[in-house]
């Protein structure tokens, strides 16, 4: 399939945001061998999972590029879903560690049951009637429309990340420590920049009906920067390189 602009720049910013992700997720989890702490590893796999439903475009998109195939619709729900209840739990386990240590245990039992009911509940929709998880717009190789079940659950997860992530964010930006109120401050953008671009990218295939809408292609890119920047935001959040450090020290 030839790809046209609007599929070209959503595929390659896809692409950009994942790389940039897994770049800072792996980054993050490394640390762990300087710190010798599991928050490190939490935190960079719940980053790299936070990325994980735009996998399947940067795979497509490649592929497209190479191949003139795209992912086959099983593979595209596998990877963009999957691994999503994975990533949630490691983030539970990571926000607990930091803040509620004595209401771990019971998170995590609730946090695991309801991923199993999802991950059964996804396969066999997957297996029976795969229109009930979603299809692909024949006429845009890289835009999904998910049926109820699917945006249901990931709405969920968006705002359970998004609630616990501002929660932890406001006791670090109440710190009496610049450093610390800092990573506070860009942690909460992180969670508020990201918020509002997965919810804006999830409605563009509603608000724009018609797929060779030229506006579509600008809010694909807007979308695509957005979360772009909430990856670097969180990178800021939990590692914050001198660099960084330095360009809000001077501001």
């Amino acid at each position: 399939m030839a790809l046209e602009l609007v599929d070209f720049l959503q595929g390659s910013f896809s692409l950009i945001f994942v790389l940039i992700s897994v770049y800072i997720g792996l980054s993050i989890l490394l640390k762990y061998f300087k710190y010798k702490s599991r928050l490190y590893i939490l935190v960079g796999i719940s980053w790299i999972g936070v990325a994980n439903p735009w996998f399947p475009d940067s795979i497509s998109f490649v592929m497209n590029i190479l191949f003139q195939e795209s992912l086959a619709i099983e593979w595209y729900f596998i990877i963009g879903n999957a691994f999503i209840p994975f990533a949630l739990l490691t983030w539970l386990i990571a926000y607990t560690d930091m803040r509620k240590k004595k209401g771990q245990k019971l998170v995590i039992i609730l946090t695991v049951a309801l991923s199993v009911i999802f991950e059964i509940a996804f396969f066999i929709l997957l297996n029976t009637d795969i229109n009930q998880i979603g299809y692909i717009n024949p006429l845009r190789p890289f835009t999904v429309e998910f049926g109820l079940f699917i945006t249901i659950y990931l709405l969920l997860v968006i705002l359970v990340m998004a609630i616990t992530g501002l929660l932890f964010a406001q006791q670090s930006v109440k710190s009496e420590d610049r450093g610390v109120k800092l990573k506070g401050k860009l942690l909460r953008a992180a969670f508020i920049t990201f918020t509002v671009a997965a919810i804006l990218d999830s409605l563009l295939g509603t608000i724009f009906e018609d797929p060779t809408d030229p506006l579509l292609a600008v809010m694909v890119v807007i979308t695509r920067i957005l979360l772009i920047i909430s990856a670097i935001e969180f990178y800021g959040g939990f590692i914050l390189p001198k660099w960084m450090h330095a360009i809000f020290s001077k501001n």
